[in-house]
């Protein structure tokens, strides 16, 4: 493990341009080892797999969901040689975020941070998901734009699962 890997979570509804903004990091940086990791990539991996068509979100069935997580922590773990870890999902949920940052901090991850794509209005994401390979559709976007929260409260979710790391790793009791 790279003791100095930063985990950058990417927070913002389908169509902000989060996969775009973690593929310009690569360019950008390319002195830097960055590894993208995105759920919709491995659905799409899992749906072909199983499927001999191209991924849908009309076809994709959600109990495949376990698999995908697991496929994605196992992804992180092999990542944990490189600079930078750019988990480029919505993260629209605070306190899914807090979880995953205190699994992150649990394996040693102590450098983390939050991209955040601020909403847009609702008839641009549309736009943009349109064009598209595998739109969300419009309904979606909207519940992704009545979730979203301040930016503020990310950064808080993000400190409060480290911390719970650190409290446990002094207090061994503390995590029962």
């Amino acid at each position: 493990m790279n003791a100095d890997v930063l985990a950058i979570f990417t927070v913002g509804t389908s169509a902000a341009g989060k996969s775009s903004w973690a593929q310009t990091q690569c360019t950008r940086y390319p002195e830097l080892k960055i590894r993208i990791i995105e759920r919709d990539r491995l659905r799409q991996e899992v749906f072909a797999a199983e499927n001999a068509q191209d991924f849908s979100w009309s076809q994709w069935d959600p109990a495949k969901e376990e698999r995908v997580q697991w496929l994605w922590e196992a992804a992180l773990r092999e990542a944990l040689d490189q600079d930078v870890l750019i988990l480029a999902d919505t993260h629209l949920d605070p306190r899914k975020l807090e979880e995953e940052s205190a699994w992150l901090a649990s394996l040693g991850v102590r450098e983390m941070a939050i991209q955040y794509f601020a909403p847009e209005p609702l008839v641009e994401l549309i736009r943009r998901d349109q064009s598209r390979p595998h739109s969300v559709g419009a309904a979606i976007l909207r519940e992704q734009i009545q979730k979203i929260q301040p930016e503020e409260r990310y950064w808080e979710a993000l400190e409060m699962g480290q911390q719970r790391v650190l409290r446990q790793s002094r207090d061994p009791a503390a995590a029962t």
